[in-house]
This record gives structure tokens, C-alpha cells and sequence, in this order.
């Protein structure tokens, strides 16, 4: 039980320290600033709980430590970059609640992907030519190994959604009506 509660511990001060550290502009990437903070606490919280309670059996602290931690990381990740997330915040920021097609693809959709063709770029994955994206060596290299990973985990298509939420109409195959 007392391995429990330490693990617990760890989490909670993971928590706090990132909550706190993600406020600050400057340092490392936020993904970054979740692994420090919960392999930190998780020692620091261990070497306190070895000295303040003496031993005690550590799988189950690291257990619930890491699994708090990556419960953490994912709903992180979800508020921190999900477009949809950000319409929804707009949509209910706005008077009557609504915004047209248009605002939401050129204030949320587009710049959402200049920014991932940028890193594409960046990471010399794709090249610009004459107003369209090529892919690179390097980028055909990555694009086959994606591939042989979404067909080893039997992911079809692009694998972000299911077809009920991606344009078939809740399983009848039919496309969605628009909402007047």
C-alpha cells in the first residue's frame, strides 16, 4: 500500500512541476519538459520515500508513477495541439456560437498545416517546387517505413479516425448532410 501512495506522490509532484514549467517561454519542448519532470520526480520521489518510510517494494510505484505520467502526457497532448479542440473553444467563444467554413480552414485548418509542411521541410522530408510539395529521398524512406508499421497494426488509410467519424454517416456509409 505505502509503494502505492509513493507512486501516487511521484505522479502528483509530476504534475505540479510540469503545470508550473510549462508557463515558462523559454527551455526545452513541452514534450521534453513532461519526460524531465516525471523521470525527476519519480527518482526524487523515490529516494524521499526510501529515507522517510525505509523500504518498500518499487514496481508498483513505478507503475502507477508511469502510467499517471503518460495519462498525463496524452491528455496534455490533446488540449495543448488538437485543432478540433481549438474550433470547439472558438465556436463557443463566439456570438450565436457559429463560425463559417471558411473562417475555421483559413484561422485553424491551414495554418495547422503550413506549420507540418514546414517541419517536413525542415526535417528534409519534402522540398517546394514551382508552388508544389515533392518528397525527398529521406521522405520516401520515412513514408515506406510508416507504412510497413500502419500495416503491421493493421491501420488503413490515413489511421487518424474511424470511417463514422471521418465522413461516413455513423456506420451507414452514407456521407454526413450538412448542418444549415
Amino acid at each position: 500500500m505505502i509503494a502505492l501512495l509513493v507512486g501516487l506522490c511521484c505522479f502528483v509532484a509530476h504534475v505540479a512541476v510540469t503545470l508550473v514549467w510549462l508557463r515558462v517561454r523559454r527551455g526545452p519542448s513541452p514534450v521534453a519538459r513532461h519526460a524531465v519532470s516525471a523521470l525527476s520526480a519519480h527518482i526524487l520521489g523515490v529516494i524521499a520515500a526510501a529515507n522517510l518510510v525505509g523500504p518498500f517494494a518499487y514496481w508498483p510505484v513505478a507503475a502507477v508513477s508511469g502510467f499517471g505520467a503518460v495519462c498525463w502526457l496524452f491528455a496534455f497532448s490533446a488540449v495543448y495541439k488538437s485543432v478540433s479542440l481549438r474550433i470547439l473553444t472558438q465556436l463557443n467563444r463566439t456570438p450565436e456560437n457559429t463560425l463559417t467554413f471558411e473562417a475555421i480552414t483559413q484561422d485553424y485548418v491551414r495554418p495547422e498545416f503550413e506549420a507540418r509542411v514546414a517541419v517536413l521541410m525542415k526535417m528534409n522530408c519534402a522540398n517546394e517546387v514551382d508552388g508544389c510539395y515533392t518528397a525527398t529521398e529521406t521522405g520516401n524512406a520515412t513514408a515506406r517505413r510508416i507504412g510497413v508499421i500502419q500495416r503491421a497494426c493493421g491501420i488503413d488509410g490515413s489511421g487518424l479516425y474511424s470511417d463514422s467519424a471521418s465522413g461516413a454517416s455513423y456506420g451507414t456509409g452514407e456521407s454526413p448532410q450538412p448542418v444549415p
